[in-house]
């Protein structure tokens, strides 16, 4: 594959004003060191015109910005932030699952009136509700009504202490919900292995190959992963701030994947699933 072709960054955190002030230096820094980057311009600076730039370095045509609770962002300042360039950005805006009423507001203001192409939520993170909790299931349901897909963070950086029962919360969601598209961020680090498995048995399930999965020691289960079990359901995204969006991309190329997956992972599959 040549450089020239288009990538979709598919989990990009920009410096808008609770994604400033929640990634302090020492942690962006420390991400960087400890997956072994040289950090960037557009981490340090934070300026929008050094992220611009490392975006058309990486040849990213198109990023997703997702809420997260956990940085208290707001929908509306990650809608400003896309406003700098609309065609570039794409707003997946923050469902709150524990308030599963507003969340449903959210969806019909922030999503159908907006024309989102999908919604970000986190259950963990101290909030007390499982990814498979049954009250959040009318927000699962009227998501998969619309045809809207949910990028959840799902890590063990997503709660307080680690829950070794996350892979079965996703399984029952999956399968509760056969045609919801939902992503997993981070492909569910450190349970890769778990979600591969999961993923070949539910189409409907999408693996993120962020900054641990691209070069992290869940990168080569989820490039097997790519390659054979599940090559229509791996993703690309840099998770920036925590991780370099160029560097990210050619750790992907260095995967050496077949041309027809590796465009899978860094296009093909992330368009199909925002119907672009």
């Amino acid at each position: 594959m040549t450089d020239s072709q288009p990538i979709i960054d598919f989990r990009l955190r920009p410096f808008s004003e609770h994604y400033n002030s929640g990634f302090s230096d020492a942690m962006v820094r420390r991400f960087f060191s400890g997956f072994g980057y040289d950090i960037t311009d557009a981490a340090t600076d934070r300026s929008y015109e050094s992220l611009k730039r490392e975006l058309d370095e990486a040849g990213v045509v198109k990023a997703v910005l997702p809420g997260r609770k956990v940085y208290d962002t707001t929908n509306a300042e990650l809608f400003e932030y896309a406003a700098k360039d609309p065609e570039r950005f794409l707003v997946f805006p923050f469902l709150d699952v524990a308030k599963p009423e507003e969340a449903l507001d959210v969806i019909e203001r922030d999503v159908v009136a907006k024309g989102s192409k999908g919604v970000s939520i986190e259950p963990l993170g101290g909030n007390d509700v499982r990814f498979d909790d049954e009250r959040i299931f009318p927000l699962y349901e009227r998501l998969q009504t619309l045809g809207v897909p949910v990028m959840a963070t799902v890590s063990a950086f997503a709660s307080d202490l680690i829950d070794n029962t996350i892979p079965r919360q996703i399984h029952h969601v999956v399968r509760e919900f056969p045609k919801l598209t939902f992503i997993a961020s981070h492909a569910g680090w450190p349970w890769v292995a778990e979600m591969v498995p999961i993923a070949f048995m539910n189409t409907n399930l999408y693996l993120l190959a962020d900054f641990e999965g691209t070069r992290g020691n869940a990168a080569p289960e989820l490039r097997q992963a790519a390659e054979r079990m599940i090559p229509d359901q791996v993703l690309f995204g840099s998770s920036f701030p925590l991780g370099p969006i160029a560097q990210g991309v050619r750790n992907i190329r260095d995967w050496h994947l077949p041309e027809a997956e590796e465009r899978k992972v860094l296009y093909g599959t992330a368009a199909r699933i925002l119907g672009l």
